[in-house]
């Protein structure tokens, strides 16, 4: 039944943009704006995203990538393989594929929060009253025989989770022509230039720390595009006390909106400070309360203790410049703050090798686009039709 489901959904869809979806998509938006009460930042911020003039920007976007004397179709059937640590993400990845017109059939993380499910609930009573049966989101426990045959019937497939999870689905083939996506493994760092932190006064140190914290405890580090290490562009007998003083703001910034953590992890970031200091790859070791353990470096490279839960290893270089040689092929995003754009342009130049799909300003770290990873998911999900 299933099988049979899937096969007719891709039979008979929208062309991309489709008014209607447009408009179930930012109903999404307008139901966030009616709650009352908290709701969660990653929510807040999935009710921005789908307003109905972002979702315009979106498509004229689209529309302009598009060549010329070319008409831009769904590929079909999508299969979303979202993770389990950043339970947004199937939605924005359900949204930008059902924009480009295909049928899609999720498969569920196990545990899914409550302000997430109010959005889903919403989006599946838009669906049935819409009498569109091309949407599925389906939850069942690991069974590669029913991966396998929603994979075959599939003409696209988006894995998300890291590249174990990835070895597990690439074996399985897809419908003839079918596209994959993956989404691996990746890590994230922070850049700030030293002389710009030091110079700033209480407000603006405050105001870096709310934003600091926000790329770091949203998803306890958990998210690709969370920094694991900061690289001070500066001096550390000038700099070191200013970037304290920002830790410390960071780690109160965290405490004040409740963010707890456990006392084994508590533990295993201490372990691993005092490993660093043991091995000389630490000059220091920073406890800032529960929330944030820091651990100092002068010399400069890299970094690649990803403890997650609030832990920063801080690594000191001369120059902007300096940062290229550390790169490496899984860094993903690239927060900064204290540089002009222009410096920022060309640090992104120099670096031509694989690895770092996005350079962003410290507090937009979990910010989702349509653009992720190196892939533009609309271009992806959708194919071309050239007509002369």
């Amino acid at each position: 039944m299933l099988r049979a489901r899937i096969d007719a959904s891709r039979l008979s869809l929208p062309a991309p943009f489709d008014p209607d979806r447009v408009s179930l998509v930012a109903s999404i938006a307008d139901v966030i704006v009616r709650w009352k009460g908290d709701v969660a930042p990653g929510i807040k911020y999935l009710g921005f995203w789908t307003r109905r003039a972002a979702l315009r920007h979106l498509e004229r976007n689209f529309l302009e990538r598009c060549p010329a004397d070319t008409l831009s179709r769904p590929r079909g059937m999508v299969f979303h393989l979202p993770p389990k640590n950043v339970e947004t993400i199937f939605l924005y990845s359900w949204i930008l594929s059902y924009l480009a017109g295909n049928a899609n059939i999720v498969r569920m993380p196990q545990a899914v929060g409550g302000d997430v499910m109010r959005v889903l609930d919403r989006v599946i009573a838009a669906l049935d009253a819409a009498h569109d049966p091309s949407q599925m989101f389906v939850h069942y426990p690991a069974d590669n025989d029913l991966s396998e045959m929603i994979s075959a019937h599939s003409d696209a497939r988006v894995v998300w989770g890291g590249d174990a999870k990835i070895a597990t689905f690439e074996r399985m083939p897809l419908r003839n022509g079918g596209k994959s996506i993956w989404f691996g493994d990746r890590s994230s760092l922070c850049v700030l230039d030293g002389a710009v932190v030091a110079a700033l006064d209480g407000a603006g140190l405050a105001d870096l720390a709310q934003r600091f914290a926000n790329d770091i405890f949203l998803f306890d580090q958990m998210a690709c595009s969370s920094p694991h290490a900061l690289y001070v562009v500066g001096r550390a007998p000038e700099h070191l006390a200013a970037i304290k003083a920002l830790l410390d703001l960071i780690s109160q910034e965290a405490a004040g909106k409740g963010s707890a953590v456990a006392a084994g992890h508590q533990i295993a970031k201490m372990t691993a400070g005092f490993s660093a200091a043991a091995s000389g790859q630490a000059t220091e070791v920073l406890w800032r309360a529960p929330q944030l353990t820091s651990i100092i470096s002068e010399t400069a490279a890299r970094a690649d203790r990803s403890v997650g839960g609030g832990f920063l290893s801080v690594v000191f270089l001369n120059e902007l410049a300096g940062l290229n040689d550390l790169l490496r092929d899984k860094d993903q995003t690239i927060t900064h703050f204290g540089f002009a754009t222009s410096d920022i342009r060309r640090a992104a130049e120099r670096h031509l090798g694989p690895g770092v799909a996005r350079w962003t300003p410290v507090g937009l770290a979990l910010e989702f686009d349509s653009i992720w990873d190196g892939y533009d998911i609309l271009m992806e999900t959708t194919r071309l039709c050239r007509v002369g």
